[in-house]
């Protein structure tokens, strides 16, 4: 019998609803049904994540249990819970989808129906954590400017400015064009049809998670804003010497499609979406996120975390998935994107922008997880970037109007697929490492640009600097792989401790010795991050730092004057990469200000966790390896 079929309850519906839990499942009535639609691209069955959508009561369930008896264990489970069971969540082995469908035209309680389940899932034994799917709010990073033509690409080749692109065409030229690289554009929809894109496109690359079928083709809308993906596929692949628009950083790369913002989001269609056809696609092409409005604290939930790690494990044949994400369009609104999970994450290469000049925009944010920039648009009298556009409704296949970090972030993933073309092989820890040891830092009057114990220079504008194609690729050409990826975390440390107002501060630390670190062969570091509990009645007053053992210090939480949130952070993770390259052991101080007055009650530092990620490559083979 098919996963999803309902199998008969086995109680009558003449039995008290205090007997037990699952029994007020089925007698409870029809809230609204769900929709009968199969997609194609999943054998038959539906597409896992697809259906918690608005409207819906669907559960992603962790169970426990061996290999062999999970899929056993998860139908006997949604049975129990009077619920179908829609199948495994993308790749993720024992996590299951399960969702309420009733029977009968009656109307029900869905509250009694979501208390039942819950209380159900927390007292089961092979229930390791369940959670409710809610709708997820992800706004895609584009900002739109009615700017008279401009006829060239100079973001490619800066004729008008020399020096001022990413270095490209002397890569060209050696025939590296990112051939036998695939990378998926993660949007609202690819127009794979037009003459820029078609030539190039990959089909066994993409999907539609909207429609649950295998076309991402964008869905004309009221607001003639479904051509975001297909602008940011155009800067990556751009097809050339077709006497049409543009050419594509990586020109000779494919380009997939996985159209998932177009329509309500899930944390488990998010999943789906970062683990889709990871065999195939190398790169992942993110130029969306939270809201950018300088008071959303937000990020991948349980789902999507563990798709992001999954598929640097197992993605790309085990050497990883890319995942490229856009820090960021907030700046206007004094957002920062270490408030931006994704842009948080170890797992992401986060990329900010700059404009022609090579300074910051107006809405470009700042954070200390800022990997590298690379060129976008600026403000009106700035060129912006030229690009594939659809031609549906107003569209007319270019626009010389694309902007953002959205405009970014598909460069940096352009660069990324030149530099696997030349080093398949390449982990996705090696891609990062190649940033930072080859962008490039530069004057810019407004950013400040520090040098940390490794000699490694990083500001919060700009991270490690300008990306530059040359340069990625050539360190690529000879790259030795990083040694594996070492980790350590401390334990929970329960503070308790008030945070006083300025000029006075909160100085929390924890020692991490070199014997703490023998397990793991940890000796210089990566990433390193913090996650806090804290409580405070207006969130946007805190500001928090955080300094690695040489004095290093990472602004990893800044003051929002529109953040009002009186919740504080819940095991929120904020994390840097200004200590990259240096001694892992030492003394790591977390200091807090807040920069409200006394008419608040002070906030409290519940507690706090440090972890480092790292390898087991010493200071001096660190600096050879620069050389």
């Amino acid at each position: 019998m098919p996963h999803w079929k309902r199998r008969a309850p086995l109680w009558s519906a003449g039995m008290e609803a205090t007997l037990c839990i699952h029994t007020c499942l089925w007698l409870s009535a029809a809230w609204i049904p769900l929709g009968s639609s199969v997609g194609p691209g999943c054998g038959g069955e539906r597409c896992p994540g697809t259906d918690g959508r608005h409207g819906k009561l669907t559960w992603a369930v962790s169970l426990e249990a061996p290999e062999e008896e999970l899929e056993q264990r998860a139908e006997e489970l949604a049975q129990t819970a009077g619920l179908v069971n829609m199948g495994r969540v993308g790749e993720l082995k024992g996590h299951y989808l399960f969702t309420y469908r009733p029977e009968g035209p009656a109307a029900g309680e869905p509250e009694a129906i979501r208390r039942a389940v819950d209380t159900l899932f927390a007292q089961h034994d092979s229930v390791r954590w369940h959670s409710e799917q809610k709708l997820l709010k992800r706004s895609k990073r584009s900002l739109h400017f009615n700017d008279p033509k401009y006829p060239q690409q100079w973001h490619l080749n800066n004729r008008k400015s020399p020096g001022k692109d990413i270095n490209v065409t002397g890569v060209w030229e050696r025939n590296v064009t990112g051939h036998g690289v695939t990378v998926v554009v993660v949007d609202d929809g690819v127009e794979h049809t037009i003459k820029d894109i078609q030539p190039n496109y990959s089909p066994e690359g993409s999907y539609d998670l909207n429609s649950n079928d295998p076309d991402p083709m964008p869905h004309p809308d009221e607001e003639n804003g479904n051509h975001h993906g297909t602008r940011c596929a155009g800067e990556i692949a751009a097809v050339p010497n077709n006497s049409f628009c543009t050419v594509g950083v990586a020109y000779g790369s494919r380009i997939a499609g996985i159209r998932v913002l177009d329509g309500p989001l899930t944390d488990s269609m998010e999943a789906i979406a970062f683990n889709k056809h990871y065999q195939i696609n190398d790169i992942y092409s993110c130029s969306w996120g939270p809201d950018d409005d300088g008071k959303t604290v937000d990020g991948p939930h349980q789902l999507g975390k563990a798709a992001l790690q999954h598929g640097v494990i197992a993605g790309r044949r085990g050497f990883g998935s890319i995942f490229v994400v856009a820090s960021g369009n907030g700046g206007q609104h004094n957002d920062n994107c270490n408030y931006d999970g994704y842009a948080n994450s170890i797992y992401t290469v986060t990329i900010g922008a700059v404009d022609e000049t090579g300074s910051m925009p107006f809405y470009a944010e700042e954070c200390a997880s800022m990997l590298a920039v690379t060129f976008s648009g600026g403000d009106k009298m700035m060129r912006s970037i030229v690009t594939t556009d659809w031609d549906l409704q107003k569209g007319t296949g270019c626009t010389e109007g694309h902007t953002g970090t959205s405009a970014a972030a598909p460069l940096a993933a352009g660069m990324v697929a030149l530099m696997l073309q030349v080093r398949p092989c390449l982990t996705w820890r090696d891609v990062q490492h190649i940033i930072v040891f080859t962008a490039t830092k530069y004057e810019d009057r407004h950013a400040r640009w520090d040098t940390n114990q490794a000699g490694f220079s990083h500001s919060h504008q700009h991270g490690f600097g300008l990306l530059n194609a040359w340069r990625l690729v050539n360190a690529a050409k000879v790259w030795e792989s990083v040694p594996y990826l070492a980790s350590y975390v401390s334990p929970v440390l329960k503070e308790g401790r008030t945070i006083p107002l300025l000029p006075q501060e909160l100085e929390v630390s924890w020692n991490v010795t070199t014997a703490s670190l023998e397990l793991s062969g940890m000796r210089t570091l990566e990433h390193v991050a913090v996650t806090v509990t804290i409580t405070h009645p207006r969130r946007g007053n805190l500001e928090i730092r955080l300094f690695c053992p040489s004095g290093m210090m990472s602004l990893i939480g800044t003051t929002r004057s529109m953040d009002s949130d009186p919740n504080g952070f819940a095991d929120w993770t904020f994390s840097t990469v200004r200590c990259w390259g240096e001694e892992a052991h030492g003394t790591y101080r977390l200091v807090i200000r807040d920069i409200g007055d006394e008419s608040l009650r002070p906030g409290t530092l519940k507690q706090w966790q440090l972890t480092l990620y790292g390898s087991s490559w010493s200071p001096a083979e660190m600096k050879e390896r620069r050389r």
